[in-house]
């Protein structure tokens, strides 16, 4: 190679050599401080837009899983009202049952019959104001407009549905927005003294006590489809978050491999970076120093 002093290329590529590895050290501090291996587009253009979708599934899904378990909460209030209700309803019938036998006094059976109507009228009080956040759940307000025509619906007017209906309370359990996978509709029957048809109870004598025990029956039948109901679908609510929580573990362990830093690779670039620093500034000296090896020949 000639010797020249106007262009000094040794030192040129020694400062590009410099500035790359400058930027290598940069990235790798970046990268250590953060903990992120993307933290700006231009760092993984590509993996940025994959890893920005599964955050955004993520944050989705974490959501689903709060709605899931408010209406968990919601259901197992109604759940605790009607446990109150069912033994209302089986002490009600013992009553029937005790004032139909026929060696009680006419005043046995008024005695008899005031507490069978305070507890009737205890069930009507329990079912008109129980809630959750302000909705009314066994007031009849949340049953379906009409009858399935199946029996076991049409009894209880409870039910699970995709169009649902002006009562319909409706459950987003997912993160997206599809009728019957991520959201549904549910109706709960009401189980005031009305829907049960026992307003017009009474035990002051043996004919209107033997009345009520078969009312009673029915009442209680009736009853005990609204809890099964409401059994139901907490237990499939259960499901449904336990089935969120693993979708959300594997989208964030696939966030996660894209996103996140290597520390033991971004350690490693670290001190490569860091040698190679050292060393390029020790060359570029060097390179610097030549010029004036060439200025002693003038001289």
């Amino acid at each position: 190679m000639s010797t020249r002093i106007n262009h000094n290329l040794l030192s040129l590529s020694s400062q590009r050599s410099i500035w790359s590895t400058q930027h290598d050290l940069d990235t790798a501090v970046q990268r250590l401080s953060s903990g992120l291996r993307i933290n700006y587009s231009w760092d993984d253009p590509t993996g940025l837009g994959i890893s920005e979708r599964f955050r955004a599934s993520i944050v989705g899904m974490q959501e689903a899983e709060k709605n899931a378990s408010y209406d968990v909460n919601m259901m197992q209030t109604a759940e605790g009202a009607l446990s109150v209700i069912d033994e209302k309803l089986i002490r009600m019938r013992a009553i029937a049952v005790q004032a139909s036998n026929g060696v009680l006094t006419t005043l046995d059976r008024q005695v008899a019959n005031v507490e069978f109507q305070q507890l009737k009228s205890e069930i009507d009080r329990i079912a008109q104001t129980s809630n959750y956040n302000g909705f009314y759940l066994l007031d009849g307000s949340r049953s379906a407009p009409t009858a399935s025509t199946d029996s076991t619906l049409a009894l209880g007017f409870n039910g699970v549905s995709t169009a649902g209906n002006a009562n319909s309370i409706k459950f987003h359990i997912g993160e997206g927005n599809t009728v019957g996978q991520d959201y549904y509709y549910i109706n709960i029957a009401g189980v005031t003294a009305s829907a049960l048809q026992i307003t017009d109870l009474d035990v002051s004598n043996t004919a209107s006590a033997q009345t009520a025990v078969e009312t009673l029956i029915e009442a209680i039948n009736s009853k005990d489809i609204t809890r099964t109901f409401l059994g139901s679908m907490v237990s499939r609510l259960q499901n449904t978050i336990l089935n969120l929580k693993i979708s959300a573990e594997s989208a964030t362990a696939s966030e996660s491999t894209i996103r996140d830093a290597d520390f033991a690779a971004e350690m490693s670039n670290y001190t490569r970076a860091q040698i190679l620093m050292q060393t390029g500034v020790s060359m570029l000296s060097t390179a610097n120093e030549i010029p004036q090896i060439v200025a002693q020949l003038v001289g």
